[in-house]
């Protein structure tokens, strides 16, 4: 009997002793310990003494917190210290801390020609994420700089009580019908779906579209949520140059409009990149894992948004169905802008 104890005993210390090492001090389990890949629990050991990680982002605030606070409890001894600016301002701000010699931030977020222009500038380090496989080609650099985190799908909104079912666009040519003349809203900030114009259509046939479109005295007014909301309260009967995701978030709240699903779709990337001299850079690798992994890829459909990772489907289309706009494009952004003013600001 005393024998069948003992042994009883002895199984349960070992068991016991197994837990401990899986839990952190705090009763928490131990990343470090759940980590399947060893490179990961390497980076979770050194990430444990890094304690925080800067991130730079042009998301909304809402959905950066939504992220941050997801990240945080699976790891929770990382802090994340967010700073939520527009594209012009990371893009100052990184110069700026490159010049002095004082680089601050880990991890940044943005759209892809400010990401491309960074990458070409020296400000970003290579990081190839072991989620990066379940992106792809299009989705995610060559050299391992960047990954999209989620595209933004270029469309023409409408204003549901205005435009019959029958009379939606199924191509951008329906734009040019007479009855829609003085009646379409045009987002100047958006000067790059000129690029997708051209790129469906040609560059010839591009060009003389985008004219004809002009000839239509469309209602130029900047952003594109402006444009929806003109567009739900009827000082337009749709608008070109806006995002679906956007759409789709004032259909949620009941708002009298839908987007023309107008293919092919095409989509402006926002990449996930660790800055080429981070201060915690073991806790940048973490968080870009995180905005990549299939958790935080379905934190992202919730969000309203188009997920970038293969295999997932939102309310609006699956990433396999968008042609990633090459962040590359940035190269050319001045000649798109003039284009924009040319063609459209110029009617004004």
């Amino acid at each position: 009997m005393y024998h069948f104890v003992m042994g009883k005993m002895h199984k349960f210390v070992i068991g016991l002793i197994v837990v401990l090492t899986v839990l952190s001090p705090g009763g928490l389990p131990n990343p470090a310990m759940a980590a399947n890949d060893p490179g990961t629990a390497e980076i979770i050991k050194e990430a444990q003494k890094e304690g925080k990680v800067v991130m730079y982002t042009t998301f909304t605030l809402t959905d950066a917190m939504a992220f941050v606070e997801k990240f945080q409890k699976k790891y929770p001894f990382l802090k994340v210290d967010l700073h939520r600016l527009n594209n012009t301002q990371i893009l100052t701000r990184v110069f700026a801390e490159q010049r002095a010699k004082k680089p601050a931030v880990d991890v940044i977020t943005c759209k892809g020609d400010t990401i491309y222009f960074m990458q070409k500038s020296g400000l970003l380090g290579k990081y190839l994420s072991p989620e990066r496989k379940f992106y792809a080609d299009g989705f995610k650099d060559k050299e391992g700089y960047w990954t999209d985190v989620y595209p933004t799908v270029h469309c023409v909104v409408y204003n549901t009580r205005m435009v019959a079912p029958q009379d939606v666009p199924v191509t951008y040519q329906d734009l040019l019908k007479p009855r829609w003349k003085g009646k379409i809203g045009v987002n100047p900030n958006n000067y790059m779906w000129q690029a997708v114009i051209l790129q469906t259509l040609g560059k010839e046939a591009g060009l003389k579209y985008l004219e004809a479109l002009s000839r239509q005295n469309p209602i130029v007014r900047d952003g594109g949520t402006l444009n929806i909301m003109l567009t739900a309260a009827g000082e337009m009967a749709m608008a070109v140059s806006v995002n679906a995701n956007l759409v789709e978030k004032e259909k949620a709240k009941q708002a009298p409009v839908d987007w023309a699903r107008i293919k092919p779709y095409y989509g402006d990337l926002h990449p996930i990149a660790l800055t080429a001299h981070p201060l915690h850079p073991n806790a940048g690798k973490l968080l870009i894992d995180y905005f990549l992994s299939q958790e935080g890829q379905e934190l992202m459909v919730d969000l309203g948004n188009v997920p970038a990772r293969k295999g997932l489907k939102s309310k609006i289309v699956r990433s396999e169905e968008v042609i990633p706009i090459d962040p590359a494009l940035g190269e050319q952004m001045e000649y798109y802008q003039k284009l924009m003013k040319q063609t459209f600001v110029k009617k004004l």
